[in-house]
């Protein structure tokens, strides 16, 4: 794997996506969450791969593979998007699991407050980006914060009961105050994030 990243990065091609950042408070919340959840997931034998608490963002838009030479088209593209969309909070609350509780894969954390204006900056995300050629996303825009991916197990059901009995969480408000163009690097200890360029919601 180590091989193959620097291979690329002579290449000059990089793992990105377009997100928004989560502020510290929230995210030490979430990480409180997630240590009592994972110890009682791992009772289950449900094996679950968690993301980093200090990596947790809102993603906007994943780009997949681009060329370094792509950043500032990009960052052009979203300061467009963003061109009369104020700063706005977000209220972090709730969690769930994707597609199902009978099949679960994905484990969330939700939003609802300020749900109004992720849905107004998002298709122009992703109407600008698809002047530049990147494909559009056939599924509907979710917004959500992603907490966990779970590998196969026939103990995946048990989590859904899991979460089902557990306190409504309340992790918070957040203010969004930009869009982010980030770089991911897939490693064995987990994914790596570095900031490539942020465009200010004014």
């Amino acid at each position: 794997m180590k091989e193959q990243r620097l291979r690329r990065e002579q290449q000059g091609v990089v793992r990105s996506f377009v997100a928004m950042a989560i502020e510290s408070s929230v995210q030490k919340e979430i990480d409180d969450f997630q240590a009592r959840l994972r110890q009682k997931v791992q009772e289950t034998g449900c094996r679950v791969s968690w993301v980093k608490p200090e990596t947790i963002h809102l993603t906007v838009k994943f780009l997949g593979d681009i060329q370094i030479g792509q950043v500032e088209p990009i960052l052009g593209a979203l300061r467009r998007a963003a061109e009369g969309v104020g700063a706005f909070g977000l209220k972090i609350e709730g969690i769930g699991v994707f597609p199902s509780q009978r099949n679960p894969r994905v484990v969330w954390v939700g939003i609802s407050e300020g749900v109004e204006k992720l849905r107004i900056i998002q298709p122009r995300v992703e109407e600008e980006l698809a002047a530049l050629g990147f494909a559009r996303e056939k599924k509907e825009f979710n917004p959500h914060l992603t907490l966990g991916r779970i590998r196969f197990s026939e103990a995946a059901a048990a989590l859904g009961k899991i979460l089902a009995d557990l306190p409504y969480p309340v992790f918070g408000q957040v203010m969004i105050q930009d869009l982010r163009l980030m770089k991911s690097d897939l490693r064995p200890e987990g994914a790596i994030h570095t900031e490539l360029g942020r465009i200010p919601l004014s």
